[in-house]
């Protein structure tokens, strides 16, 4: 379980640290704003980055679920009461469940994305979400 919770939290670490930087304007991996929306976005007619409150809101969010993920193995501990434990494991499950899946709908609000957001989202994102929703349930079944 420590190493589940492990890989989780670090990935889900670097993807707020990602947005830490989306926030205060860093283009990476793209090499200019429209560029980073089409790749990391995919919203049709988005011309600029969602800001600098939402973003860093949608970072705390993510880092959140990585300590979770430690809580849920034990690592760290929440000074939330211990049946909060499993229902936070359960929720995130089904958040990253429903964010995978979502991707290989053709309907809903991931179907209409553009490119190249679409292609990296089914070959990438979305499976990172599955492998993450899969964590969340593994060490949830061990609690």
């Amino acid at each position: 379980m420590t190493t589940i919770a492990l890989l989780i939290f670090s990935s889900l670490f670097a993807v707020a640290l990602l947005h830490v930087a989306w926030a205060f304007g860093v283009v990476w991996p793209a090499n200019n704003e429209q560029t980073l929306i089409d790749t990391v976005i995919g919203a049709p007619g988005m011309s600029k980055m969602p800001g600098t409150g939402l973003t860093l809101a949608v970072a705390a969010g993510i880092a959140s679920a990585g300590i979770f993920a430690l809580w849920g193995a034990k690592l760290v501990t929440l000074p939330l009461p211990a049946w909060m434990q499993s229902a936070s494991l359960l929720v995130l499950a089904i958040i990253f469940g429903l964010r995978g899946f979502s991707s290989y709908l053709t309907i809903g609000p991931l179907s209409a994305r553009t490119q190249p957001f679409a292609h990296l989202d089914q070959w990438f994102y979305a499976p990172l979400c599955l492998l993450i929703c899969l964590g969340f349930v593994i060490l949830l079944t061990r609690q």
